[in-house]
């Protein structure tokens, strides 16, 4: 009978040392797992902080571009605008004026 007893509490005393274990290798999994979550969000942060970067500097450029257009939509300016327009986009020029063209090699 004692044999039987100290080989039931050899075993229970195997479990608790498995116990342990068991748990550490859960909570190292767990860890794990959060690590590679948290370095996932720092890429997606960085991400995000490149592009809210990006429409920054695009709002700034719209802003620069609304202001001119606010300038020209005076009336004093009108006529400049016009001016500004057929030259740029319709490549217009007065009849006794010569244009040059520079091309960039």
């Amino acid at each position: 009978m004692k044999g039987a007893l100290s080989a039931v509490s050899l075993k229970l005393k195997s479990e608790k040392r498995r116990s342990p274990f068991i748990l550490r290798l859960i909570l190292f999994a767990v860890f794990v797992v959060v690590a590679a979550h948290l370095v996932s969000m720092q890429f997606e942060i960085a991400k995000k902080k490149s592009e809210l970067n990006e429409i920054n500097s695009n709002l700034e450029a719209v802003m620069v571009s609304n202001e001119q257009l606010k300038r020209y939509y005076a009336e004093e300016n009108r006529k400049e605008y016009i001016e500004q327009i057929a030259r740029d986009q319709l490549d217009y020029s007065y009849s006794d004026e010569t244009v040059y063209y520079f091309i960039p090699k």
